[in-house]
């Protein structure tokens, strides 16, 4: 993708961003590729996007936690969020994003993640009963098939910015 498409792109997600969050559209989702994973996240508790940045790390910290980064004159904890998940592959790539979490939340971490997909909503997907909810990550909620049959897990950002190995970083 070159950088004017990526920018045109981004631009695009933005408004539809806003948009949605305001309610004027029917997406309730951000979808996003950490590592392997598709996940999809809650529009309602997902805050500010911004590049990735460099992250003060923090020693003795778990793998998937980076380190610590000023967004906007805010300190936030930064995780990667493939990592987190298990996939030690993950590596940074150009189109990696921080995505904090909702100021509702009272969490000051934002989720690295290797790509931004779009928005998506429930008229999009179509709900897969054949995969079992993982009781070792609660957070991880149901299965989701889209048009082009790929799977897609989504997020529950309240269960995770609430559980316990992921407050633990060190």
């Amino acid at each position: 993708m070159s950088r004017a498409s990526l920018r045109e792109f981004q631009t695009h997600l933005a408004q539809r961003l806003t948009a949605a969050q305001s309610g004027q559209s029917p997406s309730r989702w951000l979808a996003v590729m950490a590592g392997q994973w598709r996940l999809l996240l809650p529009l309602e508790f997902s805050g500010e996007i911004s590049p990735m940045q460099h992250c003060a790390p923090l020693p003795h910290a778990r793998p998937w936690f980076l380190g610590l980064a000023s967004l906007r004159g805010q300190v936030c904890g930064i995780v990667h969020l493939g990592r987190f998940l298990g996939d030690i592959s993950s590596a940074l790539t150009p189109q990696a994003r921080l995505i904090q979490f909702a100021s509702a939340l009272d969490l000051n971490t934002a989720l690295l993640v290797d790509q931004l997909v779009g928005l998506r909503n429930p008229d999009q997907m179509q709900k897969d009963p054949s995969i079992a909810r993982d009781a070792s990550r609660p957070w991880l909620g149901d299965a989701y098939i889209d048009a082009e049959h790929k799977l897609w897990n989504e997020v529950d950002l309240l269960a995770l910015a609430e559980n316990e190995a992921f407050l633990n970083v060190t």
